[in-house]
C-alpha cells in the first residue's frame, strides 16, 4: 500500500546520488509501481549502437521490514500510544536509512556486474577485482538477510532507548518497614 510512495522517495534519492555514483550522465532512476529502476544506455560493440537497459534496484514486495517493525512495536507490552508512535517514527526513519544504503549498494553492484545482451555477455561498465566481491556480498546481505534483520535490530535499539527503567512507586503504610533499610518502622524513621 505504501510501497509505491516509498519507491518514489527512493527514486528521488537515487536521482540525487546518481551524479556522484555513476560515470554516465544518461542514467536516470524512476519508480514504477513499487520498484525502483535504473535506466542506462548499453553500448553494443559489434553493432556499434547504444540500446536501452533497464535494471531493477529495489522492489517493495521483497522488503517487509516496515510492517514487521510496526507489528513488533504495536505488540510491545507496557507502552502507551504516544511512546508507540514515537518508537514507530524513529524506527521507520532508521529503516529508511538502511534502505538508502541498500539502494547505493544496488547501484554500485549493478555497475560492477556483467550484462547479458543479444551479443552475449557484456563486461561491466566499471570493474574492480577488489570491490566486486565486496559489493556482491553486501548486495546479497541487504537483499536476503537485511529484510527482517534490520527491522529486528532497529526494534531492539528502540526498546533500549525508550524503555522506562524507573521503578514503580511503592505504597508505604505507617507500620511498614522503612524503605531506607534502617530496620525501623516507616512512622519512626522517614515518616516523621
Amino acid at each position: 500500500m505504501a510501497a509505491p510512495g516509498y519507491a518514489l522517495g527512493l527514486a528521488l534519492i537515487g536521482r540525487c546520488l546518481g551524479p556522484v555514483l555513476e560515470d554516465s550522465r544518461s542514467t536516470h532512476y524512476e519508480a514504477e509501481g513499487a520498484r525502483v529502476l535504473a535506466h542506462r544506455a548499453l553500448w553494443l560493440p559489434r553493432r556499434q549502437q547504444t540500446v536501452p537497459l533497464v535494471q531493477p534496484l529495489w522492489t517493495g514486495a521483497q522488503n517487509f521490514g516496515p510492517p514487521l517493525l510496526a507489528a513488533l512495536i504495536l505488540a510491545t507490552p507496557g507502552w502507551g500510544w504516544r511512546r508507540r508512535g514515537t518508537a514507530l517514527a524513529a524506527g521507520l526513519g532508521l529503516l529508511t536509512v538502511t534502505q538508502i544504503a541498500y539502494l547505493v549498494v544496488a547501484i554500485e553492484a549493478t555497475l560492477q556486474s556483467p550484462v547479458m545482451s543479444p551479443e552475449g555477455l557484456i563486461p561491466p561498465a566499471r570493474y574492480s577485482p577488489v570491490w566486486q566481491p565486496i559489493l556482491y556480498w553486501l548486495y546479497y546481505f541487504f537483499d536476503i538477510m537485511g529484510r527482517g534483520f534490520f527491522a529486528l535490530l532497529v526494534y531492539v535499539g528502540v526498546i533500549a532507548l525508550l524503555w522506562d527503567t524507573t521503578p514503580a512507586p511503592v505504597a508505604v503504610g505507617r507500620n511498614s518497614p522503612c524503605p531506607c533499610g534502617s530496620g525501623l518502622r516507616y512512622k519512626r524513621c522517614c515518616g516523621r
